[in-house]
């Protein structure tokens, strides 16, 4: 292989020195308008990277497009992408990784620049052979009884007031739905939903009503995220109005942490009212 050329090492310096930076930004913490412009900004570095590899690589329409059309794609996937690296986040904390995102930035701008200034090492073929052995189909496994119960809980309408829209169709998916293995220690509860018969819509969101509870003196949020009409995944959240936040995560990355009885949970419902989270 050739030595890379010195603009090539300019520009594998300045797209590892941008992945590492955006990688130690902790986007749970960020308020709108910030979170809004670190979405903008991560779908910008993936079009710029997809571009780049795509003038080394036999590219799918253009360099160009490519990069666009990855940013769009990324834009889109956000949620999903800031769920799963969250998920790693606290999964390397709780096993006893005291700086997770330092070590993410450096892996990322580490595998950037190598990205950049070996773009042959690999072919196109032999890339997607190790990808297929790396990242096999996820195991599923049937939906525990006390994962089943407080979604249970989280689907029924408290007493005397009406069913929320979607929850009859979330509430069939139960007898399909399963717990996907994410093969690292979470708190998250990821599902997959064989064959559903009806869909909540709106397909994509938070479900408005949120399962309070207490553990060791701090306060946890249950949320349930809908995706695509689906049962998606239920996160255990820490509130911004927790005062204690950075001990609460790291007593939720722990091993030891587990979810609650539905005896400890308070259901708690969004409103019309500003006052009301």
């Amino acid at each position: 292989m050739p030595s890379p050329s010195f603009p090539q090492l300019i520009c594998a310096a300045a797209a590892a020195s941008a992945v590492g930076a955006i990688s130690l930004v902790e986007h749970r913490r960020l308020g709108p308008w910030s979170h809004g412009a670190f979405r903008v900004g991560m779908a910008a570095l993936t079009g710029a990277l997809v571009a780049d590899s795509s003038r080394h690589d036999q590219a799918l329409l253009d360099p160009v497009r490519d990069g666009i059309v990855a940013g769009g794609v990324t834009l889109g996937l956000m949620d999903l992408i800031e769920r799963l690296d969250g998920a790693v986040v606290d999964g390397l904390r709780g096993a006893g990784v005291r700086h997770p995102r330092a070590l993410l930035a450096t892996l990322g701008a580490v595998g950037t620049a190598a990205m950049i200034v070996a773009p042959g090492a690999f072919s196109q073929s032999e890339r997607w052979g190790t990808l297929e052995e790396t990242f096999g189909e996820s195991e599923s496994r049937p939906l525990p009884e006390d994962v089943q119960t407080l979604l249970t809980a989280l689907l029924t309408p408290p007493e005397h007031t009406t069913d929320l829209p979607g929850a009859a169709a979330l509430r069939e998916q139960l007898a399909s739905a399963r717990i996907v293995d994410l093969g690292y220690p979470s708190s998250d509860v990821q599902f997959e939903v064989e064959d559903p018969q009806r869909l909540a819509v709106p397909r994509q969101q938070v479900w408005p009503l949120r399962a309070a509870f207490m553990r060791d003196g701090f306060r946890y949020e249950l949320e349930l995220q809908i995706d695509d009409g689906c049962l998606g995944m239920l996160s255990v959240m820490v509130p911004d109005d927790e005062p204690r936040h950075e001990d609460a995560h790291e007593l939720l990355s722990s091993p030891e942490f587990a979810l609650p009885e539905v005896s400890e949970i308070t259901l708690e419902q969004e409103s019309e009212q500003p006052q009301s989270s």
